[in-house]
C-alpha cells in the first residue's frame, strides 16, 4: 500500500439495557473520512491522522497501530486525548483526558479480525466497555484504509450513501 491513503473509521455502540439485553435501535454509530500516512514497520501497520476537534480544527495527530489480529492500539489526540487497547479475549484499562476530567474505563476485546491486501486493509474490533466493572455497552470499530483511488471513491460513496439513509430515516 502507498503511503498516502484514505482512512475510514465507523464505531458503533449499542448501550446495554437494564436486562442486559440491546436492540438495533439502541445502536448508535460515529463515522470519520479522513487522509492519512500509511506505514509498515516491524510487522506493524501504522496510520496517522489529523484528528479534528469538535469546532472542526485539527487539534493533533492521531495514531493507530495493528499487530496482526492479536492487538489494535488507538492513541487519539484533540480535545478527548488517551489511548484504547484493544488485545483478543482480553480485559484492559484505558483513560482519557477530557476538557471535565480523566475518564476510565474498562475494554474486554471479543474480537479482531484483519484481512490485508496490496492496496487495502480492513479491520474489525469487537468489544464490550465497562465502567466500575459494569458492562456499559457492546461496541464495534470498523477501519478501512486504501490506496487513493478507485477503492477510495467507493468508500467515500458508501459513506455518503449511509448517510443519506440516516438523515431519510429520521
Amino acid at each position: 500500500m502507498e503511503r498516502e491513503i484514505l482512512l475510514g473509521i465507523t464505531g458503533t455502540q449499542w448501550e446495554m439495557l437494564d436486562d442486559g439485553g440491546q436492540g438495533p435501535k439502541d445502536a448508535e454509530a460515529v463515522e470519520m473520512l479522513t487522509s492519512a500516512d500509511y506505514f509498515f514497520k516491524n510487522g506493524k501497520h501504522y496510520f496517522v491522522y489529523e484528528e479534528a476537534s469538535e469546532s472542526g480544527r485539527k487539534s493533533g495527530k492521531s495514531k493507530i497501530k495493528i499487530t496482526g489480529d492479536r492487538s489494535v492500539e488507538i492513541m487519539k489526540a484533540g480535545e478527548m486525548r488517551g489511548s484504547l487497547f484493544f488485545e483478543k479475549d482480553k480485559r484492559t484499562l484505558s483513560c482519557y483526558e477530557t476538557p471535565y476530567g480523566q475518564l476510565h474505563f474498562g475494554v474486554w476485546t471479543t474480537g479482531i479480525d484483519l484481512d490485508v491486501k496490496e492496496d487495502e486493509i480492513f479491520a474489525e474490533i469487537r468489544y464490550r466497555m465497562e465502567m466500575e466493572d459494569h458492562p456499559m455497552a457492546d461496541c464495534c470499530v470498523k477501519i478501512h484504509a486504501c490506496t487513493k483511488g478507485e477503492k477510495s471513491a467507493q468508500m467515500v460513496k458508501a459513506m455518503m450513501e449511509r448517510q443519506k439513509k440516516e438523515l431519510s430515516e429520521e
